[in-house]
């Protein structure tokens, strides 16, 4: 009896590790892929969703086919090439955040330290405070250095463009 037993723990221990530590596994098979992720998108079928199977194209035209009358065409602003139309200024950038409000309250506290204007531009993803449009590099340098020498050590130079 003892020994029937022990077989029968023995029978049910290598098959439990049988179960466990199952090392054949089917060439090519979802367990081979080892990051979650990817096994799903492996079994993802994008067109597993009923109707999806059909794709449809009868009587949609060729690129060459397609005409279009004058009115169906977009309208776009024509470049002159004037290179005169694009005013270019200097600027000395100040400070940068994602908050408007954070820019939109630095730019009260150092209005009143300015001759200059001082603009709030936004970005994505960050709203900048700057000061002045001067028109040459060299009056831009003389701002930059008169604006770190009222505290703003990490000031920049800026060109703007509009």
């Amino acid at each position: 009896m003892k020994s029937t037993s022990n077989s029968l723990l023995l029978f049910a221990l290598l098959v439990a590790v049988s179960f466990t530590c199952n090392k054949y596994k089917a060439p090519n098979s979802l367990h081979d892929i080892e990051d979650r992720r990817t096994s799903r998108e492996a079994r993802y079928n994008l067109l597993g969703f009923p109707g999806d199977d059909s794709v449809i194209t009868a009587d949609v035209p060729a690129a060459d086919d397609s005409v279009r009358e004058e009115s169906d065409m977009i309208a776009f602003p024509e470049n002159s090439g004037n290179e005169d139309s694009v005013t270019e200024a200097f600027s000395v950038h100040l400070f940068a955040s994602k908050s408007s409000e954070e820019a939109e309250q630095f730019q009260q506290d150092v209005e009143s330290l300015f001759d200059e204007i001082v603009v709030t531009d936004y970005r994505a993803p960050y709203y900048k405070v700057r000061v002045g449009e001067i028109p040459t590099l060299e009056e831009g340098e003389a701002l930059l250095d008169k604006v770190k020498g009222m505290g703003f050590p990490n000031a920049w130079l800026v060109r703007i463009r509009y």
